[in-house]
């Protein structure tokens, strides 16, 4: 059956929107065959490459397809992934092999078959896009200090934001403004405690490459926004100062660390707002008489009080009351290290596979501890 120009006109058109033969033919309801396409485009100059993807078990893809090398062009790694049809900010070339086929007066064509893996890493701009887009920087405003000897820890460890997340936490979340507007606090320091959010990059894996569910990178940073943003914001209208701390955790320690270094850069010109976010895993901030440490909760255990005492003697030597905040095991637990208070503290995180098979049944709660200037004085479990 001889083709009709409106048929040529829409395969053309198709072809340029980076359609198959296969996908064009279906496009046109089959009135035209795949083979067909492909001659009949060849004819016009219109040569289409398909190409043929297959999943491996290990995740990566394997994929055929003609490549067209115009006289004196060079094809970097991305443009070989471009024509199989690869988004390079997702994916990276393994393995390309390419066969001559035939040479044509101003090119030739080759058979290329390549293996290609997801990227581990992540789209360090477009991470930065989405986080900042959003608002103006803040601006300075100078806070009047109000007398007060009161404290607040507000340990936030395993939030595993994955996009889904934060209807979860909003009963805790409006219990945690409560006690943080009940009175005017002379500091607070929120810990930023590792595993904030599920994944370490756009193709949902761990820092370790554990491939974990499909997460929505972009909602997940929105959530991050939306829950650490209002608390603090909150704070920093109840007191007199906020000392933000990052500990690196297992799970995100880019998505983490990056999302760390933003809030500071939104808020690096607030009078009363300092960080400690570098990528050291122990860290000590002192609330009054009070010694507070933070880690993760995956290094070190054995030897806490020795660590902390020994990185931070002066701070240590200067104080009344020692306390550590970790978290890692999604579990509740207090223990009395001989010399400083052990707080490993849960999270309301939906109970997974790993925690599962440990075997880890989880009271569900976050808890901020306050304190005077000498001693703790409350525990609240929200």
């Amino acid at each position: 059956m001889k083709w009709t120009q409106e048929e040529v006109n829409k395969a053309v058109e198709l072809k340029n929107k980076g359609y198959s033969s296969f996908q064009i033919s279906k496009a046109m309801n089959g009135a035209k065959s795949a083979a067909s396409i492909r001659r009949k485009l060849h004819r016009i100059g219109e040569s289409i490459q398909d190409n043929t993807s297959v999943e491996n078990d290990d995740g990566s893809q394997t994929s055929s397809t003609i490549l067209e090398i115009m006289k004196g062009q060079e094809l970097t790694p991305e443009d070989i992934l471009r024509a199989h049809h690869f988004d390079v900010s997702k994916w990276e070339l393994v393995r390309n092999t390419s066969n001559f086929w035939k040479s044509k007066p101003e090119s030739t064509l080759y058979q290329s078959k390549v293996i290609v893996r997801p990227k581990t890493g992540i789209d360090v701009e477009a991470f930065i896009d989405t986080v900042v887009e959003h608002k103006k920087p803040y601006s300075a405003v100078p806070v009047k200090q109000v007398e007060s000897e009161s404290y607040l820890v507000i340990p936030a460890f395993d939030t595993h934001f994955n996009g889904k997340t934060l209807p979860e936490y909003m009963k805790s979340l409006q219990r945690e403004l409560n006690i943080i507007s009940s009175k005017q606090w002379k500091d607070v320091e929120l810990i930023l405690g590792g595993d904030l959010a599920h994944v370490d990059n756009i193709n949902s894996t761990t820092a370790k490459g554990t491939q974990l569910e499909t997460t929505d990178l972009e909602k997940t940073v929105d959530e991050m926004q939306q829950y650490f943003e209002t608390i603090i914001s909150e704070v920093l209208k109840h007191s007199n100062h906020l000392q933000i701390t990052y500990c690196s955790g297992n799970h995100d320690p880019s998505i983490g660390y990056l999302f760390s270094r933003l809030l500071q850069k939104e808020y690096e010109l607030q009078f009363n707002i300092d960080f400690d976010v570098d990528l050291t895993h122990y860290k000590a901030y002192k609330l009054g008489n009070n010694f507070i440490g933070s880690t993760h909760g995956d290094k070190g255990k054995k030897n806490y009080v020795a660590n902390f005492a020994s990185r931070f003697s002066v701070m240590w030597g200067a104080s009344k009351n020692h306390e550590l905040f970790t978290g890692h095991l999604h579990s509740f637990k207090e223990e009395d290290l001989g010399g400083m208070i052990q707080r490993q503290v849960s999270t309301r995180k939906p109970t997974d596979k790993w925690t599962d098979d440990l075997g880890v049944v989880s009271t569900k709660f976050f808890q901020l501890v306050e304190y005077d200037k000498n001693e703790t004085r409350a525990v609240y479990y929200v």
